[in-house]
């Protein structure tokens, strides 16, 4: 069976999250057009219960059996691969249905109970099947990111949101006539669709690929049952507690900074809005990034996992490094962007430039919000869940309490929730950075990683200010200019990063389409 370079893998679920973003993109203004604010706000009261069930569902098992096969790829244990597959597949299947004919039984409580506007409960009780189809997809997609095969999860991504596009819009457009109760049912087909359409596509590859691969052919198993179930359990009940932390505090988010707006001296509906640009329109953008760190992330993990298990310290410093330079690199030039054109690209994109200034505090701290997405893989390669557990629950600490002493302070507001968030990631980042470098005994070049995109980002900002500056009244076309000042930027960027020795060409020859130039 042929493994993908981590590096090759991020490129590929690079692509597929660029077109997953697009088509999401493309998805949501048509939706907003048939079904108006009202029906978009009664599918967003969905989707909070939907992760919720989804996570508990879960239990975090199919990053733990990720983590597990990639250690066993390692050292050639395809007997121990087949086995953690098949109790996996077993477990979440059942946890899938349990769970399934569960939440299908006590939706009228829970909608009663728990959601504000009882019309969702068709969509609601209509999406609840695709915990199960998703429960059984992650057994696959964790076998496949465990043995380096991360293409496979990004053609899956990319078949799941085609068809929940297409059948997304064809149900809406047809339902609408029969109220809006009816017509975001179709939206929730439009979900079980595509995770049907995703899990089909594993099945087949997986199958495949067990065809034609001898290597997947039985073998004996080293590791008992017991201890795979155990192991499982051990690895992913941090990561479930970890991201049922991390849905409390977007809860917590949603509740606290509403209420500090208020205290601040806004009415309800005034503290609403702010917020709404605030999440819906800052937060956006300040995500767009994402692309490339969260492609990233999914590959480095197995590769982490996989180095250590071998105990290759030294390759294993290297990939590290080289993830978290990556991810400082390009966070740093889309910071610059958006904190200098944050008014405008509110303005031009959502028609909502008065989010704007919580946009150049964010932008702030964007890098630390990114660099502790790619620890946070790292971390999880290395098996130090429990901590990167106790060092997220500092940063949610710290974004709370900045939340609560922040936001009610007149002339801050919705500043002070994006100033607590970026010193919420600023604190998590440090952790984990300080916890991989004082007790793992892995040496981070900060210089390559921090220092020297900043010196580029510096640059490269000054530059554009001037250029802008000088460029805006000759063109007299503002979303023109910005799209050349981009581009010019970019090169002035990335030039100098390599100038200063911070764009590494070997790094640069393993990725598709680069080595062709650069060999």
């Amino acid at each position: 069976m042929k493994k993908e370079g981590y590096l090759f893998g991020a490129m590929i679920l690079l692509i597929s999250n660029f077109l997953i973003k697009i088509l999401g993109f493309l998805y949501r203004v048509i939706l907003v057009r048939f079904l108006g604010a009202e029906g978009i706000g009664l599918i967003e009261m969905v989707n909070p219960f939907y992760t919720f069930i989804l996570v508990l569902t879960t239990w975090g098992i199919p990053l733990a059996m990720s983590k597990m096969i990639a250690q066993e790829t390692a050292e050639g244990n395809w007997g121990n691969i087949n086995r953690i597959f098949r109790l996996t597949l077993i477990l979440l299947t059942a946890s899938g249905l349990i769970t399934t004919t569960l939440v299908i039984y006590f939706a009228p409580v829970i909608v009663k109970h728990f959601v504000p506007d009882s019309r969702i409960y068709y969509c609601f009780v209509t999406m609840i099947p695709a915990i199960f189809l998703v429960a059984v997809c992650s057994v696959y997609r964790a076998y496949f990111q465990g043995t380096k095969q991360i293409s496979a999860i990004g053609f899956s991504q990319t078949i799941e949101q085609i068809i929940r596009v297409i059948v997304g819009l064809t149900l809406t457009i047809k339902l609408r006539k029969y109220g809006l109760e009816i017509a975001v049912v179709g939206v929730a087909v439009a979900s079980v669709a595509g995770e049907l359409g995703g899990l089909l596509f594993m099945l087949a590859k997986y199958h495949w690929q067990k065809r034609r691969s001898k290597v997947l052919l039985p073998a004996p198993a080293t590791s008992s049952s017991l201890s795979i179930l155990k192991g499982l359990f051990t690895f992913g009940t941090p990561v479930t507690l970890t991201r049922l932390l991390s849905s409390t505090l977007l809860t917590l988010e949603a509740s606290l900074i509403p209420r500090g707006l208020i205290l601040a001296g806004n009415s309800m509906r005034t503290a609403t809005e702010i917020y709404g640009r605030y999440s819906g329109v800052a937060m956006t953008l300040l995500h767009l990034p994402s692309i490339i760190t969260m492609s990233l992330a999914v590959s480095v993990m197995p590769a982490v996992a996989e180095l250590s298990a071998g105990g290759q310290k030294k390759l294993l410093e290297h990939r590290i490094t080289e993830s978290l330079w990556i991810t400082s690199a390009f966070t740093i030039h889309s910071m610059t962007i958006l904190f200098f054109y944050a008014t405008e690209l509110c303005g031009l994109v959502f028609h909502a430039p008065e989010a704007g200034e919580a946009l150049k505090v964010l932008a702030l701290g964007g890098l630390f919000c990114y660099l502790q997405q790619t620890m946070n893989s790292i971390l999880q390669g290395l098996g130090r869940v429990k901590m990167l557990l106790f060092n997220n629950l500092c940063s949610g600490l710290c974004l709370i309490l900045g939340i609560m002493l922040l936001t009610p302070v007149k002339g801050l507001e919705i500043k002070g929730a994006a100033i607590a968030l970026s010193l919420s990631n600023f604190t998590g980042c440090t952790l984990n950075i300080f916890y991989l470098m004082k007790f793992t005994g892995i040496a981070l070049p900060l210089n390559k990683i921090i220092i020297k995109p900043m010196i580029s980002g510096m640059i490269s900002l000054s530059a554009l200010m001037l250029l802008d500056h000088w460029l805006r009244p000759i063109i007299n076309n503002l979303p023109l200019t910005i799209l050349l000042l981009i581009g010019l930027t970019s090169l002035l960027y990335f030039g100098i990063l390599l100038m200063i020795g911070g764009l590494p060409l070997h790094t640069l020859k393993r990725l598709p389409f680069f080595n062709k130039w650069l060999s």
